[in-house]
């Protein structure tokens, strides 16, 4: 792949810190299997925590177990949305775990991501004289401005899981998530796969300042570097469908050759679809990452190439079943919890995701 000495530098220092952080903080073994053909579902074993994942407990008093979500706009999202998704799978786990569980998302107005965060600040710090909740998952919207909040909340005694990107503290209990980075370069490689040498391809990034976001972006920059792909620009969206359009239009303007767009999430896909389809250009191949219904669709009718499949569902259960048993037993968690497998949705397999 072609892209300057400084980002290849970064890329590598990048892999370098993870695998050493990994190993001593989650006692983890990276077990990859060899990927002998891309249209597997399951494409690659991710590091597994010690920990039993299968097990499940249900509690023996009804806590309380407050869920915040990162999504700014919340009551506006379908039910097929990731969000959306995590907080039935909280939901339903609830239920079987036998505890109370509330959803708290941001009212707020914000206007562009740092007004997010910190009415994500606002609404956990409403938690700090409450008193009504025992335990708090937080799906953070920033790694580091969310720390002081959070651990004040902890100070209080309510123990807190970060779940799909972490919160940097040692006092949080654990983060649940999925191998971002990992999952990033399955999808490069799997582009690699069906791109020719040369080809050129373009990145639009989630929220820089989020771990997620981070990962995947080099895990997809990690993965295209097993071929001979130009990296033409990689730009943030926001996570945002109308802003991924809006971007897209822009380079479609810019770049008179451009072979695919890979997406951090499935709503900037759908955005760049739109900007696609309005240009006439069907033969830009676009990847997105999160397998939203949505996307799903339109994998089927062949208007997005692939998807990542993060069962948000799963890890929030997982995210709620941890907190359980730590409640209940004063279980200690690792520093960090994977989902064990790395899906590709493509063509190949689009007919068993759809609902």
């Amino acid at each position: 792949m072609k892209i300057n000495l400084f980002t290849t530098w970064m890329i590598l220092l990048y892999l370098s810190i993870s695998l050493v952080s990994c190993k001593s903080a989650t006692n983890t073994s990276s077990t990859p299997e060899e990927n002998s053909s891309s249209s597997s579902e399951t494409i690659s074993q991710v590091d597994r925590s010690d920990i039993d994942l299968e097990t499940e407990r249900v509690a023996t008093q009804p806590w309380n177990i407050t869920f915040v979500t990162k999504a700014p706009n919340y009551a506006e999202l379908s039910e097929h949305d990731y969000w959306s998704v995590t907080w039935q799978g909280i939901e339903q786990a609830g239920k079987d775990f036998e505890v109370n569980v509330e959803l708290a998302y941001i009212t707020d107005s914000c206007e562009n991501e740092l007004a997010c965060i910190e009415a994500q600040i606002r609404l956990i710090s409403e938690y700090l004289s409450g008193g009504n909740t025992d335990a708090m998952i937080i799906a953070p919207m920033d790694a580091n401005r969310l720390v002081p909040v959070t651990e004040k909340i902890i100070e209080t005694g309510v123990p807190v899981i970060a779940l799909d990107s972490a919160i940097n503290s040692n006092k949080v209990l654990s983060l649940v998530s999925f191998n971002n980075f990992q999952a990033g370069k399955v999808m490069g490689e799997w582009l690699v796969e069906k791109l020719e040498d040369d080809s050129n391809v373009l990145i639009l990034e989630g929220v820089t300042s989020q771990r997620s976001a981070i990962d995947r972006r080099n895990g997809f920059l990690a993965g295209l570097e097993q071929g001979n792909i130009n990296v033409l620009a990689s730009q943030s969206a926001l996570w945002d469908k109308d802003m991924a359009e809006e971007i897209t239009t822009q380079w479609l303007e810019e770049f008179s050759d451009i072979d695919a767009i890979m997406c951090a999430n499935d709503t900037m896909a759908l955005g760049a679809l739109r900007a696609i389809q309005k240009a006439g250009r069907s033969d830009i191949l676009i990847t997105g990452y999160d397998a939203i219904q949505e996307a799903i669709g339109a994998i089927a009718k062949g208007d997005i190439a692939a998807t990542i499949d993060q069962s948000p569902d799963i890890q929030a259960r997982i995210a709620l079943q941890m907190m359980v048993r730590h409640l209940e037993t004063g279980e200690t968690l690792p520093a960090i919890i994977y989902m064990p497998d790395i899906k590709v949705v493509s063509q190949e397999n689009v007919q068993n995701h759809i609902q």
